[in-house]
């Protein structure tokens, strides 16, 4: 196990990009003192005007400014790890240094960046959902003291800081990440020479505490910088770490991470378990070629475990309640949100037993229409699932009416405060379990009808959320946030309401979208919801309103491509046999939405679900095709 987790730890080494070929500008020291960092590197004559360089502001737009020659702290921050609190509670106030040091620096340049990165975790959209505590708190206060970690984090100040200086000059209003065009940007170019020093120190140094850290840090990176693809390998990374971590029975490394690590784990674990399941439509290449999170995967199959038993393993890290009986009143937020994840990990029972039965079923690798249509009823019919969501909304219901009353207290007080904020986002959090995760209602068209209301209730909320980002955050990259699922739920109500008004403006409010969340790529979630309302359309001209919707059963859709390309089947009626049939086309995402063109191509896997690559890791190559 030791040598595993070793093996593990090590392999960030090889998490490199091509931008590692970017050298750092070596400095001559023997150059005057009194010029500025910018002239010094380009070897030219500085006004020393302070405090920034006139001639650089003229020529370049920006100057690094000048040496402080203040003395380097003695020793390294200690770490103040909180053994009472769970990681996904408000950030202890007292833990964190609040001003940032000169001294910590090797250059102003890297000190305005660290302040750049230091306002972005402190955002709305990042810091108002669960695990603010690491946000605002922890992983700040690693930077300050640990080399890897703060490399990380004045990389992505700058990237930051680069995003920034692009939106002031380009007219764009909506989030574009990737960026088309780095030439010339200086703040770019110190970002990915941040990242990539960071890189080396990570190979060079085996310290658990710092791979966890970095794991999430370099995840955020690659999401700030649109490169998608190698965000997934940092989640594949990281999850296979902290995997070893949780299945460690001798618990040696779990102990070395921190004095009392399960506050930390917790809310580093969150985070990654919130991706993993995106990873499973969001491919970094094709489909049917590229298994999601490989390495992850093959950790978990060697364990007996799926990605669902994993993420239960959850409950073994948090601070629950004993007895798993709700209070009868909350009064404030961190009490309601300890509950909550209490709920919410025994709500995640589903999940195994979904996987358990689609294995068991045979239907995977079957192209037979009969039998997946038989498959879906069984599924969604199984008296395990029904007993598991029946008892698991009885607990949500309760969970609800108890904390209306702390709800309502703060969404009647001040919409400016970040309390208001957050209680918006734990609201939304409530309604994507309780509204969205209780597949017996997906058995037929009049069931679903009857969650319209919470549908409703949802975009009103996010909607809200969306308009406070939109109105108090002006740098697009305070917009990104790992654990925000928005824009998933409204790719879902586009799919599965069944009140056409309703699906509309959850289509329209994808269009608008003005945040990144997670893995997402907005623009390819919004072009696929335009896409269903095409189908839905043609769907609707035949049929009773069972055989309707029992062909909408067999829409499926994957990301390709790091999210750039997708893939889209759906139940069409031929021309030519006058038959309904699957049909698969593709598309990419790039250019004016309104010049995309649709193609179609054979079914991938003889035309069997694409689940057993997605969900089951069984590939259509090792099922029976029947």
């Amino acid at each position: 196990m030791a040598d595993s987790l070793q093996d593990t730890i090590s392999t960030e080494k090889f998490f490199s990009n091509s931008d590692e070929t970017l050298r750092e500008a070596k400095v001559d020291p023997q150059e005057s003192v009194e010029r500025c960092f910018t002239c010094k590197k380009r070897h030219v004559k500085c006004d020393e005007t302070r405090p920034h360089c006139n001639n650089c502001l003229r020529s370049r737009g920006h100057c690094a400014g000048y040496d402080i020659n203040l003395k380097k702290p003695s020793g390294p921050t200690q770490i103040c790890w909180d053994s009472k609190h769970n990681g996904h509670l408000s950030a202890p106030k007292s833990s964190l240094q609040q001003v940032v040091r000169a001294s910590d620096f090797d250059d102003p340049m890297a000190m305005l960046y660290f302040e750049e990165f230091l306002g972005l975790v402190r955002g709305p959209w990042i810091s108002a959902v669960s695990n603010a505590g690491l946000w605002l708190g922890t992983l700040p206060q690693l930077a300050r003291s640990n080399n890897p970690i703060r490399c990380i984090a004045i990389g992505i100040g700058a990237l930051s800081v680069s995003h920034r200086k692009a939106r002031a000059s380009n007219t764009c209003k909506g989030l574009m990440f990737p960026r088309s065009r780095f030439d010339g940007d200086t703040h770019y170019q110190s970002a990915v020479r941040y990242y990539c020093r960071s890189l080396k120190l990570l190979s060079e140094v085996y310290a658990i505490q710092d791979v966890i850290s970095s794991s999430v840090l370099l995840l955020f990176f690659e999401v700030l910088r649109g490169n998608k693809k190698t965000a997934l390998n940092h989640l594949n990374h990281g999850l296979t770490l902290l995997l070893a971590l949780l299945t460690d029975e001798t618990h040696t490394y779990l102990h070395s991470v921190a004095p009392n690590p399960k506050p930390f784990l917790l809310s580093v674990t969150s985070i990654l378990a919130l991706l993993a399941p995106q990873a499973r439509f969001v491919l970094p290449g094709s489909v049917g070629q590229d298994r999601p999170l490989p390495n992850f995967i093959r950790g978990l199959e060697s364990n007996g475990l799926t990605m669902e038993s994993f993420i239960t393993l959850l409950g073994r890290l948090s601070r629950s309640t004993s007895n798993h009986v709700c209070p009868s009143t909350f009064t404030t937020l961190e009490e309601y949100e300890e509950y909550w994840w209490d709920v919410r990990t025994r709500n995640s029972a589903v999940g195994p037993m979904a996987v358990k039965i689609i294995k068991s079923s045979g239907i995977m690798g079957s192209t037979e229409g009969n039998a997946i249509d038989a498959f879906y009823k069984n599924l969604l019919r199984n008296p395990e699932i029904q007993m598991i969501c029946e008892n698991s909304r009885k607990a949500m219901h309760t969970l609800s009416d108890v904390s209306l009353p702390l709800f309502n207290e703060i969404l009647t007080s001040d919409p400016q405060s970040a309390t208001y904020l957050k209680a918006i986002h734990l609201r939304l959090q409530f309604l994507q379990v309780y509204a969205f995760e209780n597949p017996p209602q997906y058995f037929n068209a009049e069931t679903l009808a009857l969650q319209t209301p919470l549908f409703r209730e949802y975009l009103s909320l996010a909607r809200i959320a969306l308009g406070i980002a939109k109105r108090e955050v002006p740098n697009i990259s305070h917009h990104i946030s790992l654990e925000c699922g928005i824009a998933w739920h409204l790719l879902l109500i586009a799919f599965f309401c069944r009140d056409p008004l309703t699906r509309d403006e959850a289509v329209q409010m994808l269009k608008d979208y003005p945040c990144q969340d997670g893995l997402w790529n907005v623009r390819a979630l919004y072009i696929l919801a335009l896409k269903t309302q095409h189908v839905e359309r043609l769907n609707a001209v035949e049929g009773t309103s069972k055989e309707q919707w029992q062909r909408l059963w067999r829409r499926e859709y994957v990301f390709e491509d790091g999210g750039n390309g997708i893939v889209f089947r759906y139940q069409e009626k031929s021309d030519v046999t006058g038959f309904w049939q699957m049909v698969e086309e593709v598309t990419q995402v790039q250019g004016e939405i309104d010049t995309m063109i649709w193609t179609r191509r054979p079914l991938t896997g003889f035309g069997a679900l694409t689940m057993g690559d997605l969900v089951t890791h069984q590939s259509t190559s090792e099922a029976n095709i029947t």
